[in-house]
């Protein structure tokens, strides 16, 4: 099968364009929260990583560097969002994890979120989410895939 040229540039700006919409739309149902989408997206990696998480595995898993992570925790705690652990068997790891107004606030935004997401996919038919799904999905599968592919030299 051969893909359109024009076609792929086409997806890629939509792409793009929705990637520079999306943080515009979101940052309402981030304001009663007092937080930023960088620390939305941190919140929720530590709740799926949780209940508690590694700094250095939750930089890694967002792509930060450790210092560029520390400083989005950081601001996060003062919020009284996440607190800091030590491991109990090596002190040096720092464990990561949501306190109860923490969780309560992730909770919150995933609420505020989905509703916006879905008054939009309700004008979407069923046939149009499930191929998109099916779409969204292989392109995950093989981003990953790149990742883990080993590089050429």
């Amino acid at each position: 099968m051969n893909v359109d040229t024009t076609e792929l540039r086409e997806m890629f700006e939509v792409q793009n364009e929705i990637q520079i919409l999306f943080p515009h739309v979101f940052e309402s149902a981030l304001v009663e929260e007092g937080i930023t989408i960088p620390q939305a997206i941190t919140l929720k990696t530590i709740k799926q990583e949780g209940p508690t998480c590694r700094m250095s595995d939750l930089a890694a898993v967002r792509f930060l560097t450790p210092a560029a992570m520390t400083g989005v925790v950081d601001r996060l705690i003062h919020l009284g969002l996440v607190e800091r652990k030590f491991d109990e068997k090596d002190r040096r790891v720092i464990l990561l994890g949501l306190t109860r107004r923490g969780e309560a606030a992730t909770s919150t935004i995933e609420k505020k979120i989905e509703a916006i997401m879905l008054r939009f996919f309700e004008s979407v038919p069923k046939a149009d989410r499930a191929a998109s799904l099916r779409v969204f999905k292989k392109l995950a599968q093989y981003l990953k895939e790149q990742l883990n592919a080993p590089k050429k030299k």
